[in-house]
């Protein structure tokens, strides 16, 4: 994630893969200075790294002093001092390692940056919504526990509060095979519950052994997904793509709580399998388009008692 630094190193600013910077409404960066115009600059991500470029302003832009040659991209590099019409109070690009998909909160402006690959709206401790690359590279929203596709400089409303998305264009190169990311494909999930069926405990088996997470209250909500899974796999006349799947008024009824603590537990699994290194951990509760139902999406599942 890219950070922008103040002068006196009192703020940061994380950048969207794209956005204005002026002292429009518009602008994803709002500086209130006079001697910034309204659309001053634009800051970009592309080919690789972050570009500054000139929009006209009266009074210019700088990088390490120099002024930019107006409507032409200037590349930037960390470290470098970047002034909006005064080259004495410039910003240091302090990280610029690529973009993170983003959420900028309407009625403050404030950038909000994924976590763990994952943007959960309106913050991770109430995830009412939740945004996420899916595995050809496009974004989805989930929300109101309906999946959609999600646009770059949308606007989404989660409980009340309106939020515009700034989604980076997802670029496919190619790596090194022996440097793969572990991926749900690779994986056996496996999940042992105790007699009582207080603790669920998961087990991830793939590539360099089996990884544990110990017991969590939300691993119920797993179990009662992989038990739908295993019920199905059982069933005569269903498909792979039919196996599975709970209504999100179901899946409450059954875990007896509302779809808010719902919202949450999902939440709270995507990221115990993104700390395990998965680099497609959102996909590991998959929400079915069109409707209101969910499931696992792997098919690699286990179910034992523990002893």
């Amino acid at each position: 994630m890219a950070i922008l630094r103040t002068a006196d190193r009192a703020s940061y600013f994380a950048l969207a893969s794209h956005g204005l910077v002026g002292r429009s409404p518009a602008c994803t960066l709002r500086l209130d200075a006079p001697e910034v115009s309204g659309e001053h600059a634009r800051i970009a991500y592309a080919d690789g790294r972050w570009h500054v470029r000139d929009l006209g302003s009266r009074n210019g832009t700088f990088v390490n002093g120099a002024r930019v040659h107006p409507g032409a991209p200037r590349p930037l590099s960390t470290g470098d001092r970047i002034g909006f019409g005064d080259p004495s109070a410039a910003f240091t690009l302090a990280d610029a390692s690529p973009p993170v998909a983003m959420a900028r909160r309407l009625s403050t402006d404030a950038m909000m940056p994924a976590e763990d690959r994952m943007l959960a709206l309106p913050s991770p401790d109430a995830p009412a919504a939740c945004v996420f690359e899916g595995e050809r590279g496009e974004w989805i929203v989930e929300i109101d526990g309906l999946a959609r596709a999600a646009r770059d400089g949308e606007v989404v409303t989660v409980a009340g509060e309106a939020f515009m998305l700034h989604l980076p264009v997802a670029v496919v190169s190619t790596v090194d095979a022996g440097a793969r990311r572990l991926t749900l494909a690779d994986c056996e999930i496996g999940l042992r519950v105790s007699q009582d069926e207080e603790r669920v405990e998961v087990t991830l088996l793939g590539a360099g052994g089996a990884r544990v997470i110990a017991p969590r209250a939300h691993h119920y909500t797993l179990l009662t997904l992989a038990r739908a899974r295993l019920r199905d796999a059982d069933a005569a006349g269903l498909v792979e793509a039919q196996r599975g799947w709970m209504s999100v008024e179901d899946l409450c009824r059954a875990l007896a709580m509302d779809e808010g603590r719902l919202n949450v537990d999902i939440y709270r699994i995507r990221q115990d399998f993104a700390g395990l290194g998965v680099a497609d951990a959102a996909a590991v509760i998959e929400r079915r388009r069109g409707s209101r139902q969910l499931r696992v999406s792997t098919a690699r599942i286990t179910v034992a008692t523990m002893a």
